[in-house]
């Protein structure tokens, strides 16, 4: 029998460890920062308890999470691959869909031939929502077939269901975005997850190859914890759920819901959702089994964020999982997990702003009048935030802070466009560029904090008050400003490097 590889990456005996000891540390910092009795300025404390509330309750859920993966060892061996030894006999068949939206024909091109040559038994479908007379012309030549509609209705989600309706018949459907590369071995790697009647869905990880830049160097790290750790640990509830490439679909599950969940944006996570309101199991699988690419701009990174932001939040507050009467308690806190992740861009901003607000009005959340007290309580919350990314990461680079750092507004937007009952175009994120936006529009609030943050070291050091505070939060300002430098310059590099 073919080892099963649905658990986590090898968490060593220092991560555990320090993952028990995480919880004392936040409770040590909560015991100061939630007591009234050290509260300074009554609004300024308001906004720091919201902001601590969001990303300890983000936080703690990561870790728990990381936890029990560990600690509830025995789902990794829950699913027998070979528990129908006449489920491979029977030949499945399957579709490979490749979703495309105006990226490259070149990009198209490497991964249509690399899923042609998949090692099984299969049709590969090109589903071309950009009507490129030069992609079918490639189809053409490599006998696969092409598929396009006349209206981009419903994005993704309309593209594949239009892919499903009127070209593929096989029992089982691969989807693959345009730019993810498949291995030889993906569908033999998945597929036996299938024999399992009540598995719909089987996901592998993203993994992005052109690390080489700044910003997608960060964007990818960044998501190396999700995919290492998180995504495994997520079997354990059976609430893996879909992230839009990479993953078999099985057809009469997908029929059962009536297709591909009918959403302009992030028609994964609801897709997911549905299967699993109906108590059908979804996998994944800890194996790299495609190569695709990160994005590498200022603005195809902040539309893939405000993209998945803003299906994250929008089922948060339309359909809230935790109001679900299907789903397993377990399921319920790791879809809200999931969804109200995107509100740490409050707790981002909002430790934007303080040491300025300080630095400028000399005000502050907190009274640390005990400098020594407030360290002790301090420090460890911080030290183990930092402490363990680095373990479970094995280093952490300068541009995944910096990139995490600046996410903060498509996530803002995000919030912003849900509330108002807003939708924003969906856009491939290694599609051509049609007309770029100018770069000030993703980065104007990122050059007023810069531009702020030199005002405010002019200004707290002119006759400073409490000079050890002033130390303290001129260095937080400046920390901050230089991580915004470098995700704006990581942009202006990557422009030289492309010579445009």
């Amino acid at each position: 029998m073919e080892k099963l590889i649905l658990k986590a990456k090898h968490l060593s005996n220092t991560t555990i460890l320090f993952l028990f000891m995480a919880p004392a540390a936040v409770g040590l910092y909560m015991s100061y920062a939630f007591n009234p009795v050290n509260a300074d300025n009554p609004i300024l404390y308001v906004f720091l308890l919201i902001s601590d509330f969001i990303g300890i309750f983000s936080i703690m859920g990561l870790w728990f999470t990381i936890l029990f993966d560990v600690l509830v060892p025995k789902h990794h061996n829950s699913t027998n691959l070979l528990k129908n030894k006449s489920f491979m006999k029977t030949k499945p068949t399957v579709d490979v869909l490749v979703t495309v939206a105006g990226e490259p024909a070149n990009i198209v091109l490497k991964t249509a031939i690399a899923a042609k040559n998949i090692d099984y038994h299969h049709k590969v479908f090109i589903l071309d929502d950009g009507n490129s007379a030069e992609i079918k012309r490639m189809c053409d030549e490599l006998s696969i077939g092409y598929v396009s509609r006349e209206s981009n209705k419903f994005a993704k989600a309309g593209n594949v269901n239009n892919g499903l309706r009127i070209a593929s018949d096989a029992d089982f459907f691969v989807i693959l975005d345009a730019d993810q590369v498949p291995k030889s071995n993906f569908i033999k790697k998945l597929i036996p997850y299938m024999s399992d009647p009540e598995v719909a869905m089987v996901q592998s990880p993203q993994y992005f190859t052109n690390t080489h830049n700044f910003i997608a160097e960060g964007t990818s790290q960044a998501q190396e914890i999700f995919y290492k750790y998180v995504c495994p640990a997520k079997n354990l509830s059976n609430s893996a759920f879909c992230v839009g490439t990479n993953m078999i679909f099985r057809r009469s599950a997908i029929d059962k819901i009536g297709g591909i969940a009918q959403v302009s944006h992030s028609e994964d996570i609801w897709t997911s959702y549905k299967l699993h309101e109906l108590g059908l199991k979804t996998i994944f699988v800890n194996e790299i089994l495609a190569e695709g690419m990160a994005p590498d701009r200022i603005e195809s990174y902040f539309k893939q964020q405000l993209r998945w932001a803003t299906g994250g939040l929008s089922m948060f507050f339309e359909r809230n999982p935790l109001a679900s009467i299907h789903l397993t308690l377990d399921q319920k806190l790791q879809y809200f997990l999931s969804n109200s992740y995107y509100f740490v861009s409050i707790t981002i901003l909002a430790y934007l702003l303080f040491p300025i607000i300080y630095l400028l009005f000399e005000i502050k959340p907190l009274n640390a009048n005990s400098s020594a007290v407030w360290l002790i309580h301090y420090l460890p919350y911080v030290s183990m935030y930092y402490l363990l990314s680095w373990l479970l990461l094995g280093k952490i680079r300068i541009s995944t802070i910096s990139v995490s750092l600046a996410s903060f507004y498509p996530y803002i937007l995000a919030l912003v466009a849900v509330m108002r009952g807003s939708r924003n175009e969906w856009v491939a994120t290694a599609a051509k560029k049609k007309k770029s936006d100018p770069i000030m529009k993703w980065l104007w609030p990122h050059v007023f904090l810069i531009a702020l943050t030199i005002l405010s070291l002019i200004m707290g050091w002119y006759n400073p008050i409490d000079f050890w505070a002033t130390v303290f939060y001129s260095a937080l300002a400046a920390w901050n400003m230089y991580l915004l430098v470098l995700f704006i310059n990581g942009e202006r590099k990557n422009a030289i490097l492309n010579n445009i």
